[in-house]
């Protein structure tokens, strides 16, 4: 029996089945990037009835933390020199978002992150058996969540479908991805990611999602301002 299945690793998906998570983040420079705006943000989310959130940063975690107790998913983000992003991609990151008070750990389990100087497949029993937290695999396809499963991780999101080499620039919910991963795995599945309706987070939860996360179409102003400005202009010609 892998880690995964040990029922005090499972209890925080438990507690988010069919719920909606709301992932309180701001890119850097975003006028919405202040620890006192977001975490005002998250009040908010939590009193429209979120089920729990998503946070980056040892700050941010500790400011929601003293906001509810329910559980939150945390990370912290690390850029490379190309500018592609990272979701704690070491054990003194996976420790910090711990002691924070997360409740779940977040690991990007991509391929790409096989041949890091800490290889994920290494993080995920330490923090099972040093920090006592669940491990959610942020992951990009079937094939990465079928290696997180294999490595012991308790539940996979989509989160990085659309941030990889292969998925670059895709702003849309995979549904084939969610059929699949549904399909294959044993352990619970988030979708998470490009969500921009609440029909479709019915849907994935129709599809046999366990919980959906939600960004910037909750938290975001100016993408929601966007998207009002962009469906009421004009065509070209």
């Amino acid at each position: 029996m892998s880690q995964g299945s040990n029922s005090s690793f499972n209890s925080p998906f438990h507690r988010l089945r069919g719920r909606i998570i709301v992932s309180c983040q701001a890119a850097e420079g975003d006028p919405l990037d202040d620890l006192d705006t977001l975490t005002r943000i998250a009040t908010s989310v939590l009193r429209g009835g979120a089920g729990g959130l998503r946070a980056e940063g040892t700050a941010r975690i500790i400011a929601f933390r003293a906001l509810t107790q329910l559980p939150i998913i945390g990370i912290i983000k690390t850029y490379d020199a190309n500018g592609d992003v990272y979701i704690t991609p070491s054990f003194h990151s996976a420790k910090a978002v711990s002691d924070a008070g997360a409740d779940i750990i977040a690991l990007d389990c991509t391929a790409r992150r096989l041949t890091a100087p800490e290889p994920w497949p290494e993080l995920i029993p330490r923090i099972h058996s040093e920090l006592n937290r669940p491990v959610l695999a942020d992951i990009a396809s079937l094939d990465d969540a079928l290696a997180a499963e294999r490595a012991g991780v308790d539940a996979v999101a989509t989160t990085l479908y659309g941030y990889t080499a292969e998925t670059r620039g895709i702003r849309t919910p995979s549904w084939p991805l969610l059929q699949s991963l549904v399909a294959h795995l044993t352990i619970p599945v988030l979708l998470e990611g490009h969500i921009t309706h609440p029909p479709e987070a019915l849907l994935a939860l129709d599809m046999g999602a366990t919980a959906v996360v939600i960004g910037s179409a909750i938290t975001r102003p100016e993408t929601i301002a966007n998207r009002f400005v962009q469906a009421t202009r004009p065509a070209d010609g």
